[in-house]
This record gives C-alpha cells, structure tokens and sequence, in this order.
C-alpha cells in the first residue's frame, strides 16, 4: 500500500548544518532548510486527504534550495509507503 498526501509550505527558516557528500569525505558547513508542512484539504483528495503536519530539518544543499526558493503556501506531494524488511 502506498499513501498520496498533499501538504503545503507553512514556514522555511534558513541554517547551517553540515553535510556529507560521501561518508568518507569530512562533513562541510552548509545552508539548511528547517521546514513545516501543513496538510491539504480538498480536491483532488476530498476529505479522505490525511490530516496534520510534520516538520523536517534538511542539508541536503539541493533538497534545502528546493524549499528556500518555494513561497509560503506552494504545494507538494508526498508518498508514503512501507520500506521492505532488510532493506
């Protein structure tokens, strides 16, 4: 089974974190991305859309360009399914 939720940007704050490009390599200061997310209600979900929030500190460079560069309210989907045993 997978969920399909939809959730909208509610706040972004900009940081510093240190990220790994390879577990080798030391961590490099970075900006970060500390995110909060609201569900969506309405079309196309109606009310079976789930309801809450969740929160996400990101360093990834990319992933936190993705959300810095985002306006407050822009919507994005979010899949949800279980990870396979021994994965």
């Amino acid at each position: 089974m997978r969920i399909h939720a939809r959730f909208r940007l509610d706040q972004v704050t900009r940081g510093r974190g240190y990220y790994k490009v390879h577990p080798e390599q030391p961590a490099e200061q970075v900006e970060s991305a500390y995110v909060e997310l609201g569900a969506v209600q309405g079309e196309p979900f109606g009310s079976a859309s789930p309801s809450g929030s969740f929160k996400m500190l990101i360093v990834n460079p990319g992933a936190a360009q993705m959300f810095l560069n985002a306006r407050i309210g822009q919507e994005f989907d979010c899949f949800i399914s279980p990870v396979e045993e021994n994965a």
